[in-house]
């Protein structure tokens, strides 16, 4: 009876000693945050052009300048084409003319043929009369490419636009002669524009599963698609570069951030603490602190939670907790 007494006796003294600790909760849901990540990003063209003389020529008209919008094949500059124009009349000549020697030596040739029948002809005649016409054939197929060559040179003579955009610089001026290389016009292409964004390597493995994807500047949200991830490092900054596009209209040259939000939700690095060596939170079941391990947790980093428990956390008064200890909610 005298022991049963010093063992109540003992507990009551235990319980004045360690009162229930006062702790304030929140639910899980509440304090947990998304997982979003971010990188700079800027809006790009798809094509940025500086069209170049590949003739020799006087420009002989403009029909474009810096700033006008421009559509696919339109005429942009007409340059002199006299001289090129006397040379496909030469090329299409000389043609002709082959053509000539050539149906009289297969004339030749035939006639040749009969007379070798009726052995009027020599083996060696009839050999030669062969040749000619072989190397005619020959020459005429050059003759040909020649004038297949002088109509391209003449069609160089009209600079087309090669896509849909704006000119963002002229640099031809009317009467100056231009050599082949010279730089003409600067074309920039409106449609279909990129946002192209530099991704730190770590967390670039995460982006194609992103639950949303998004281009941010000043304040105007616009949605993305990733087109495309390089798989290559940059050596000194350690980025990967991303492309995507975006079906709502943005600027060239607009830059901003790439937000991208992962699955899951985050528990704030400083909600978690260590008990035993293990990592995880205090949560609170009734009147009793219950110490909640945090599989893969990272000592100074959030959580990654893919569920979200329906847990009530202890937010204040969880660093002098242990597990299965009174507590008293405020």
């Amino acid at each position: 009876m005298k022991k049963l007494f010093l063992i109540l006796f003992s507990l009551s003294v235990q319980a004045q000693n360690n009162p229930p600790v006062p702790v304030t909760t929140q639910s899980l849901q509440d304090v947990v945050i998304e997982r979003r990540l971010t990188a700079n990003a800027e809006v790009t063209a798809r094509n940025a052009s500086t069209l170049s003389a590949e003739v020799n020529a006087v420009v002989k008209a403009i029909h474009a300048d810096s700033g006008d919008p421009i559509s696919k094949d339109q005429l942009l500059i007409s340059l002199d084409d006299t001289d090129l124009q006397l040379q496909l009349e030469q090329a299409q000549a000389n043609l002709q003319a082959a053509r000539a020697r050539l149906t009289q030596a297969e004339l030749r040739l035939e006639r040749a043929n009969q007379l070798n029948q009726s052995q009027y002809i020599s083996a060696d005649d009839l050999l030669s009369r062969e040749t000619d016409v072989a190397v005619l054939k020959a020459d005429l197929q050059s003759l040909r490419i020649a004038q297949k060559v002088a109509v391209r040179n003449l069609s160089k003579t009209r600079i087309l636009a090669p896509f849909e955009g704006v000119v963002s610089d002229r640099q031809a001026q009317l009467g100056q002669w231009l050599s082949v290389g010279a730089p003409m016009l600067s074309l920039v292409q409106t449609s279909e524009p990129q946002i192209v964004a530099k991704i730190p390597s770590h967390l670039a493995a995460e982006l194609p599963n992103a639950d949303q994807l998004m281009f941010v500047q000043q304040q105007q949200v616009t949605p993305v698609k990733l087109l495309q991830l390089s798989p290559v490092i940059d050596d000194l900054a350690g980025v990967q570069t991303a492309r995507f596009s975006s079906s709502e209209s943005v600027q060239i040259g607009l830059t901003g951030e790439l937000v991208w939000i992962l699955k899951g939700r985050l528990l704030p690095a400083d909600l978690v603490v260590k008990r035993e060596g293990q990592l995880g939170v205090f949560l609170a079941e009734g009147e009793v602190a219950r110490f909640q391990p945090l599989a893969g947790a990272q000592e100074g980093r959030p959580v990654p939670l893919n569920e979200v428990p329906d847990w009530q956390v202890i937010i204040g008064g969880r660093e002098r907790l242990q597990d299965q200890q009174a507590i008293r909610v405020k």
